[in-house]
């Protein structure tokens, strides 16, 4: 059987099963060739990103705060297309048609009234047996081995804040303070080059301060509705742009902090760990 945990972000997927795990820009580029007899390149992932500067093309981000963009169907699933034609080189023996395959896909917690769409769609893209759909935040939680916190997950699109007990959701957010904030004051789609970030550190910093403060004062609103008694889990992409880290280790120091090894795959590592 082939399990999967699949986190389909609003900059990358991020995908674990258990033949390997990988993550390629969530990103789709069409190229209008300028001799009129050619046909029209589409790409997604890695070979979009390497396409998306050259004449003729646009660059567009099919999933929007964690959930697809119903003007944008067909690039959607040539992103999952591309998500299981990289798990198929990772097998190692070709999967038969009869292959059962299970999943768990996060979402953000504003997304969840689209839980029946988004797992129809997998469902059909990745011809799986069964297809859950769970708030992305649990993710994070099982990948650190806890039952209880508050998951502060911080993607391109929204960043989660979502109040988890004993592996129960009882409480979220998804705030609009996400880390496309910050990289977009540097180009739309910096966020796929972190030597472009780098590069522009001290622009990242400045604006890394603004975001985490807001975010810090929305996380303390979240935690004092239960009486500050949950740790905080911090993780998501966000965590790596310059400055990020240290403002909000900074803003938070008095809580217990709980940040995983990974934290770009974190949600997909804990995922797949739901599958299981």
């Amino acid at each position: 059987m082939l399990k999967i945990g699949l986190d389909i972000g609003t900059g990358f997927v991020k995908c674990v099963c258990n033949y390997g795990s990988f993550s390629f820009p969530s990103v789709y580029v069409r190229q209008v060739h300028g001799n009129w007899t050619q046909k029209t390149t589409e790409a997604v992932g890695t070979r979009a990103q390497s396409i998306m500067n050259a004449l003729g093309t646009t660059a567009i981000s099919p999933i929007r705060k964690g959930k697809p963009d119903s003007r944008y169907q067909k690039e959607t699933e040539l992103l999952l297309n591309e998500t299981m034609k990289q798990i198929n080189e990772l097998v190692k023996d070709p999967m038969g048609s009869d292959e059962k395959i299970c999943m768990v896909v996060g979402l953000p917690y504003h997304a969840f009234a689209y839980q029946d769409v988004m797992t129809r769609t997998i469902k059909k893209a990745f011809r799986a047996k069964k297809c859950t759909a769970v708030a992305q935040a649990s993710g994070t939680l099982m990948d650190l081995n806890q039952k209880s916190a508050i998951v502060v997950s911080i993607g391109q699109g929204t960043t989660e804040i979502v109040v988890i007990d004993d592996l129960e959701v009882i409480d979220g957010d998804s705030s609009s303070w996400a880390s496309g904030f910050v990289t977009r004051k540097i180009s739309k789609f910096a966020h796929l080059d972190t030597a472009t970030l780098h590069q522009n550190a001290s622009l990242c910093k400045r604006y890394s301060k603004i975001m985490a403060k807001n975010l810090i004062l929305e996380i303390r609103e979240m935690s004092a509705q239960y009486d500050d008694r949950y740790s905080i889990a911090l993780s998501g992409g966000g965590m790596l742009l310059p400055g990020m880290n240290q403002e909000l280790l900074d803003g938070l120091k008095d809580f217990t902090l709980l940040i995983p090894d990974d934290p770009v795959m974190s949600n997909a590592k804990g995922l797949y760990k739901l599958v299981e």
